[in-house]
């Protein structure tokens, strides 16, 4: 049997148990705000975010402290293990099949393994936010806590539905799981994520995460450094979700074309280096013939698998195959 949910009121009381765990500078602040936020929320949190909520943004240097603390307390600090033990750590995590069966039988985690950042980058029609979508629904029918953020103004809730059947489910069944969010521009999905610090999820997902709300946002050639340095911060969010919390992030992508010498031009994703470097794995979907309801993805960067591998797979009304 699953193990019991627990009230808000032991929730609470387990809560101010763990703040008074934290005996270190600026005692009486950090409690406070631990109180509010949850010991591993904090441990989530750069020093600038904890300096802001803590009003010391001209400490830097003892706030720095403050979160080492934090995090030794959280669990969370960086800890030597043998390489066994660090084996054992990664297999221990859960693992998500998608539904896409050569997408599962040939990725090395054999589906979508919870701590790690997935990219999926293509033009449009090959499939990449039904994928999201898939990927979001099946989740929570697992009892992830999923949320869904939607940055483009096509949320088709009736996919949703369709993929939810497919699996067995209903919406109405997974209203405790499954948030979905439409985003008006990327301060937007700024604040989404930041307040996962409070309401953290198993898996994230991001359609699409380099939107044309970005780009209008960030106009032109000299803004190109901010926009990525914002891409990078929001990246940074999911990777400290990640570590602390174990959960797991899809990031839809478009691709734009790069010119190359003596070549054709070639498909990379719309986010750059940022999220070549940024994500655990990018993988690049194609469906060459927009008359066909077959594509298939390739691993652009994915640590284990050769770039030759090509995964298909088939579009339908309920997701992909």
């Amino acid at each position: 049997m699953p193990p019991k949910k627990k009230t808000e009121q032991a929730e609470a009381v387990e809560t101010l148990e763990e703040c008074r765990r934290y005996d270190g500078p600026l005692k009486e602040e950090v409690r406070h705000i631990c109180a509010e936020y949850g010991l591993k929320a904090l441990a989530a949190m750069n020093v600038v975010e904890l300096a802001q909520l803590l009003g010391r943004e001209d400490e830097l240097e003892k706030v720095e402290t403050v979160l080492a603390e934090i995090r030794r307390l959280a669990g969370v600090a960086p800890r030597p293990v043998n390489v066994l033990e660090a084996l054992k750590a990664q297999q221990a995590l859960p693992i998500l099949k998608t539904g896409v069966s050569e997408f599962d039988d040939k990725v090395p985690w054999g589906g979508l393994r919870r701590g790690l950042i997935y990219g999926f980058a293509g033009e449009f029609g090959a499939g990449k936010s039904m994928f999201a979508v898939q990927c979001a629904v099946k989740a929570a029918t697992e009892g992830w806590r999923v949320i869904y953020v939607e940055t483009e103004g096509a949320l088709n809730i009736q996919l949703f539905e369709k993929i939810a059947k497919r699996f067995g489910a209903d919406l109405s069944s997974l209203l405790d799981r499954l948030v979905v969010t439409q985003a008006t521009d990327v301060l937007d999905v700024k604040e989404i994520l930041l307040s996962l610090f409070k309401q953290p999820a198993d898996l994230v997902v991001i359609d699409s995460f380099v939107s044309h709300a970005l780009r209008a946002q960030f106009r032109g050639r000299g803004m190109l450094a901010p926009r990525q340095q914002f891409l990078a911060y929001l990246l940074d969010i999911l990777r400290r979700m990640a570590r602390v919390y174990g959960a797991a992030a899809i990031l839809t992508d478009q691709v734009i074309d790069i010119p190359e010498v003596f070549a054709a031009k070639v498909k990379r994703p719309a986010g750059g280096n940022i999220l070549l470097h940024g994500v655990n794995a990018l993988f690049m979907m194609s469906r060459p013939n927009k008359t066909k309801s077959e594509g298939y993805m390739w691993p652009l960067d994915v640590p284990g698998m050769s770039p030759n591998v090509e995964i298909h797979y088939e579009i339908k009304e309920d997701g992909l195959y």
